[in-house]
């Protein structure tokens, strides 16, 4: 099946959230319970519509091209320079303006697809090295960082995961609304590096995480990556920032 950018492979009633017998609770507690609910909830689609694309990913349907040649795109206004061969998808590779635009980038070189490293780009391990960028109009008031202290922590199960150094691994209880999902976050950071990942679930496929930074003015960056690459989280955080400025962000 091709992959285009509508997403309409990405079925809202694949991701039902389970819920806890109905018990009385404080209008304080409701409210962050229902917030975080539609953060989170959002988060794991598209974690899921990462996993949902594997397919294609490996298939290389996807649009790529070995073509470095800088290509100008607009979101939202902001004016973003990308090496061609970074973009996930051919329509998006064409000056003018977007909705969105996806892009697929080897690690650690930081470099775009190439067909010498065609592997790389294919893995379909847990430990794949590509991290996929999703650069959009900003739909929320919080980054990750933000939902960290806001939402995330009110919800954290007992018992800690185990994590790269660095990092807190907490489960989300069952309060939540995505019991058992997880969030890794930076300790003793006043900008905590922040991502949440799908748990394993046994299918096969390998678990994605997902951090979001705003950008500019009013876009917002979705980076992903395989759960493998968990334990490079610090490179990742300072490439993703450079990146973005290499595109004309945070300029």
């Amino acid at each position: 099946m091709a992959v285009t950018t509508s997403y309409a492979d990405d079925d809202p009633a694949l991701y039902q959230v389970r819920r806890k017998p109905v018990r009385r609770a404080s209008t304080i507690s409701w409210v962050l319970k229902i917030t975080t609910i539609c953060i989170a909830l959002a988060g794991t689609l598209v974690l899921t519509d990462l996993v949902l694309n594997w397919t294609s990913l490996i298939h290389g349907r996807d649009g790529r091209t070995g073509d470095p040649s800088p290509v100008t795109v607009f979101v939202a206004d902001q004016r973003l320079t990308i090496p061609g061969n970074m973009f996930r998808f051919q329509n998006q590779r064409a000056v003018g303006q977007h909705e969105r635009i996806d892009l697929a980038i080897h690690w650690p070189s930081l470099e775009g697809f190439s067909e010498a490293r065609r592997e790389s780009f294919l893995d379909p391990t847990q430990n794949a090295p590509v991290v996929f960028l999703t650069i959009r109009p900003r739909e929320t008031a919080t980054d990750s960082a933000g939902r960290l202290a806001n939402v995330y922590q009110h919800f954290f199960d007992e018992t800690a995961l185990e994590a790269p150094p660095g990092l807190i691994g907490r489960r989300l209880s069952e309060d939540s609304g995505l019991p058992g999902e997880e969030v890794f976050f930076e300790a003793g950071s006043t900008d905590p590096f922040t991502t949440h990942c799908l748990a394993d679930d046994g299918s096969g496929y390998p678990a994605p995480c997902l951090t979001e930074i705003h950008a500019g003015e009013s876009l917002s960056v979705q980076v992903r990556f395989r759960k493998g690459l968990l334990g490079e989280w610090q490179g990742i955080k300072k490439a993703s920032k450079a990146l973005l400025l290499s595109f004309g962000l945070f300029s």
